[in-house]
């Protein structure tokens, strides 16, 4: 069953914070997370559909952009303005709505921020409380400052694919989007670190991120990046082999590499113990468990080198093993033994994982316009005094342009009303 939306009225940790959202996919993330922890953040979505913004699949497979999944997704708990902000007229409403927040979110290349007069400088001239983060390919610096960047962009650029994939295939990219939501979790974690510094000493601060940082070997894969640079390791794809496995000596792996195995209805990845000494023994009788063992249980395969010589045949009967049982009653009975045995879950696996419906991890959010609900994933994190919330769903575009001026500028309905017919007449 999956949990109640916790009330409206609970504590938010960012309540009050407002947050301008004029950010690309890259930076999604980053707002989503800030609008889950309380703040009011407003997305300016363009009058003209954008499918990089808002692409597919729809909802009843119909290419309409408040249908699109991926919007529910990332948009949730945010509200919607409709501005164009290169033309004048909706520009004045935007530049109203940026002198009252307290955040601006944007994946503007440099060019691009200078045009809009958006760039750093000039916002922090003008809005010098204001907390400017930015996300973009390659940062603000270096010869590749205006290059356009992706999220295959990034990956490939901060050598996040070179390593992924098997040796014998071309590089392959991170699925869901991994750059995107590193990059969005670095601005996250920055703009959060600028608003306590802001309530400090009162000044506005830039976050900048770059894609190619967030995602390279010298952030997220340290580990590499320090092979190479101290001992001259250069790592190449490995598949499911250990990361080191080709450089070092076989007797100083913990564990052999995980390997799959295909069972009944799915399957486990399973990764034998070199250590401790009761690892083999655990092993063997979770097969005897099942009079499954075969020769394994042979006293002589309790010598480490005498197992890795003979580890095909070790991978024959796991093989043999696997393909009679199912996954999960694989992945239960090798816990009795403490073995690193699990499934490899798809989507609707987790959807009914017994873990996380204990957890409450799955809510239901309601769509209005659509009269029913849909589950939604959850909070990646507990918050014990000021609860992650998933108040409402993804907002039409432009849904709530005139409640925003209300609420931001202190317009009357007549009033917004007007200024926003002002932008409207002027686009035309």
């Amino acid at each position: 069953m999956s949990q109640e939306l916790p009330s409206t009225n609970s504590p938010r940790a960012l309540e009050g914070v407002r947050v301008l959202d004029i950010s690309g996919p890259a930076g999604f993330y980053c707002t989503k997370l800030m609008a889950d922890l309380g703040a009011d953040v407003v997305r300016v979505d363009p009058p003209e559909s954008d499918p990089d913004h808002s692409p597919g699949p729809f909802f009843g497979d119909e290419p309409d952009e408040n249908q699109s999944l991926y919007r529910w997704h990332f948009h949730a708990n945010k509200r919607s303005v409709a501005l164009d902000i290169s033309s004048a007229p909706d520009r004045e409403v935007f530049d109203s709505l940026l002198a009252a927040a307290d955040v601006l979110v944007d994946t503007l290349r440099p060019s691009e921020a200078q045009r809009l007069d958006l760039d750093a400088q000039t916002l922090r001239e003008s809005h010098p409380a204001l907390v400017h983060t930015t996300i973009t390919g390659f940062g603000t610096v270096g010869p590749y400052v205006d290059y356009k960047a992706t999220d295959i962009v990034a990956q490939a650029m901060g050598g996040l694919m070179a390593l992924t994939g098997y040796p014998e295939d071309p590089p392959n990219q991170v699925g869901g989007e991994q750059a995107y939501h590193v990059a969005s979790l670095h601005a996250a974690v920055g703009t959060l670190m600028a608003l306590l510094s802001r309530d400090l000493d009162g000044k506005g601060a830039d976050v900048q991120i770059a894609l190619q940082d967030s995602i390279s070997m010298a952030t997220l894969q340290t580990a590499n990046f320090n092979a190479y640079t101290w001992l001259g390791v250069l790592r190449h794809r490995t598949g499911l082999n250990h990361a080191f496995s080709s450089q070092s000596k076989p007797t100083t792996a913990r564990t052999y590499p995980p390997t799959l195995y295909q069972c009944l209805d799915g399957w486990i990845a399973y990764a034998q113990h070199a250590d401790p000494p009761l690892a083999w023994q655990h092993f063997v009788e979770w097969l005897a468990e099942f009079g499954a063992e075969q020769e394994l249980a042979d006293p002589r395969f309790e010598d480490l080198e005498y197992r890795r010589e003979r580890q095909w045949r070790i991978d024959i009967v796991l093989t043999e093993f696997a393909a009679q049982h199912t996954a999960q009653e694989l992945y239960h009975s090798a816990q009795r033994y403490m073995l690193l045995c699990s499934p490899v879950q798809n989507v609707e696996d987790l959807t009914k994982d017994e873990q996380l419906r204990d957890r409450e991890f799955f809510v239901d959010v309601e769509h209005p316009e659509l009269d029913r609900s849909f589950k939604y994933p959850g909070a990646p994190y507990k918050l014990s005094e000021t609860p992650w919330q998933l108040r409402r769903r993804a907002p039409l575009v432009g849904e709530h342009s005139r409640e925003v001026l209300g609420d931001w500028l202190g317009l009357s309905d007549a009033q917004a009303e007007a200024m926003l017919a002002q932008g409207e007449s002027g686009n035309d």
